[in-house]
């Protein structure tokens, strides 16, 4: 953990361990009101620190241990729920995992892909390997809905998800006209908008794509570059929300080492 302003290290937290695989701590955050620490590791589990003394407060076991030891985590987020202590994270195994930070309860394990890992024989090659990772999870604003979360998956379908009932609301894939799916790669990011049941989601396809959560409807695609060039993260930005759904400002890192910038009326989006 680091103080920014004077690059100082202040925390070093020790205790998650490797997998067969290597790896170790894969994401971090703190709590909504900052006072604890929370990480997520390759060894399958979800750790709350105290920052001050670096003591582990409480551990998540999420993954079960296999053949090859516990099914890694990818990715984190937090502030869900109605309470705001809802965290959610998303396993290599296809696994959704979303706890209850005060309660130290896990409260829900969600199925991201309809079918779990297919390979015919004992060694499956790579081609065998039906890849089934979930690699964003986010949570709808508490403006919008707090029990509504998002996961994307390896394949890049969206899934967006009530948590009252633990269930997919929609299953959001980019189709062609004549229905058939698209081959947009895989999901990078997702982020929610603050007012508005809308999500911004990165692809490694290059593109960057917007979601009406209500109806799985892609709203807008936006582009630009090379085709195929990966978009490892974006930051996404509203503002002008106090007179209607704002402008989004998204910031979008490319696997070439550029970063590309677009501008969004959401309100036109809508309107259309």
């Amino acid at each position: 953990m680091y103080h920014l302003p004077s690059s100082k290290c202040l925390q070093v937290f020790v205790g998650h361990e490797c997998n067969s695989e290597g790896g170790g701590v894969t994401g971090g955050s703190f709590t909504p009101d900052g006072k604890f620490a929370l990480t997520i590791g390759m060894d399958g589990t979800m750790r709350i620190w105290a920052p001050r003394t670096g003591i582990c407060r409480h551990v998540f076991k999420l993954s079960a241990e296999g053949d090859m030891g516990p099914a890694g985590l990818t990715c984190l987020a937090v502030n869900g729920g109605a309470d705001g202590q809802l965290a959610i994270a998303g396993g290599e195994d296809g696994s959704v995992h979303v706890v209850h930070l005060q309660g130290k309860k896990v409260v829900a394990k969600l199925r991201h892909f309809d079918e779990p890992i297919a390979g015919g024989t004992n060694n499956p090659s790579d081609e065998e390997i039906t890849m089934t990772s979930v690699e964003a999870v986010g949570f709808a604003s508490q403006g919008t809905n707090p029990n509504w979360a998002a996961s994307g998956g390896s394949d890049g379908k969206l899934k967006i998800w009530d948590l009252t009932v633990g269930q997919s609301r929609q299953d959001c894939v980019v189709k062609n006209e004549d229905g058939s799916n698209v081959n947009v790669g895989g999901i990078t990011r997702i982020q929610w908008h603050p007012t508005q049941p809308l999500l911004f989601v990165s692809y490694t396809d290059g593109a960057v794509r917007v979601w009406d959560a209500r109806n799985g409807n892609i709203l807008h695609t936006l582009t630009g570059g090379k085709q195929d060039n990966q978009i490892n993260d974006i930051s996404v930005e509203v503002f002008g929300t106090e007179q209607g759904p704002g402008t989004a400002l998204v910031i979008a890192a490319n696997d070439d080492g550029s970063t590309k910038i677009y501008n969004i009326d959401i309100a036109a989006i809508l309107a259309h």
